[in-house]
C-alpha cells in the first residue's frame, strides 16, 4: 500500500469524526454513533495501508484491531462500537427503530470512544499528516 491510499483513508475517518460530533448536535444521534464507527473502521484501514498491509473489505472493527495487534484494553473500546455498524442503521435487528435507541448520552460516549481511539492510536499516523502538510506547502 502507498501513503497516497494511507492518506485518504485517514482524511475520511477524520471527516467521519467530525462529522459525528456535528450530527449530535442535530440530534442525529444514530448517524453520530454510525459515523464514530466509520471513523476507526477508516482509520485502522489507514493504519493497515500504512504497515503496507492489504485492507480487508469487513467492517468488523474489532478483527481490525485485532489483525493490528493492538492492546487488549483497546481492542475492547473498539469493540464498544462494532454493533453500531448494523445497530444504528437497520430496523430489523432490534424490537426499535434505530433512531429510537439512541440519545444524547450514548452517541456521546461512542464519539468519546472514537476520539479516545484517535488519540491512542495517533503514533501510527501522526508522520502522515505531517507528511500531506508538507506536501501542501509545497503546492
Amino acid at each position: 500500500m502507498t501513503n497516497k491510499i494511507a492518506i485518504k483513508w485517514l482524511k475520511q475517518a477524520l471527516h467521519d469524526l467530525e462529522m459525528a460530533e456535528k450530527n449530535i448536535a442535530i440530534g442525529g444521534y444514530d448517524i453520530a454513533a454510525f459515523l464514530a464507527h466509520q471513523s476507526i473502521e477508516k482509520l485502522l484501514k489507514s493504519i493497515l495501508a500504512i504497515q503496507g498491509k492489504k485492507i480487508p473489505k469487513v467492517h468488523y472493527i474489532d478483527e481490525l484491531a485485532k489483525q493490528l495487534k493492538l492492546d487488549n484494553d483497546l481492542v475492547d473500546s473498539i469493540s464498544e462500537l462494532t454493533i453500531d455498524y448494523t445497530f444504528s442503521r437497520y430496523p430489523d435487528v432490534s424490537e426499535h427503530i434505530p433512531y429510537e435507541e439512541y440519545n444524547e448520552e450514548i452517541s456521546r460516549e461512542k464519539v468519546k470512544i472514537a476520539k479516545d481511539v484517535f488519540e491512542s492510536l495517533k503514533e501510527f499516523y501522526s508522520a502522515l499528516l505531517e507528511e500531506k502538510k508538507e506536501e501542501g506547502a509545497n503546492d
